[in-house]
């Protein structure tokens, strides 16, 4: 049930046109899920969810190499141990909240071109991730 309202939830606010996006979703390892909130588009937005960061296991920031920020990237957060996953479109910032500490693999695309990166990451550890792409 969980899931379909978080989809639900999602779908609304991307037809409604709000800001950003929310996608939460529990594996079949139990426990907490993963949560991936993604936005920053506003100068209002995007100064709330900087200033949120160390509140955050990571924060996950898309930009090209000449500095532009993105939008629209397909993001994944895996964690494979537990079977737990989460995925949206995301940017120009993604805040990444995890229930326990672990290794995660951070898989991003944009423009055809994929990024993985693996990262240790803790509950309210604001460790924060740069992604670029040359546009």
């Amino acid at each position: 049930m969980i899931r379909v309202a978080t989809r639900m939830a999602l779908f609304l606010g991307l037809a409604l046109g709000g800001p950003f996006a929310f996608a939460q979703q529990q594996g079949s390892g139990g426990g907490e899920a993963l949560r991936l909130e993604c936005g920053g588009i506003g100068l209002e937005e995007s100064q709330r969810m900087r200033a949120d960061a160390p509140m955050h296991a990571l924060t996950l920031l898309f930009a090209t190499t000449d500095g532009a920020y993105l939008a629209d990237v397909a993001t994944r957060i895996d964690d494979p141990l537990a079977g737990r996953r989460v995925e949206a479109l995301c940017g120009p910032i993604g805040q990444v909240d995890v229930a326990e500490a672990g290794r995660y693999r951070i898989s991003a695309r944009f423009g055809g071109v994929t990024q993985e990166h693996w990262v240790d990451l803790v509950p309210g550890g604001g460790a924060r991730l740069a992604l670029r792409w040359t546009e």
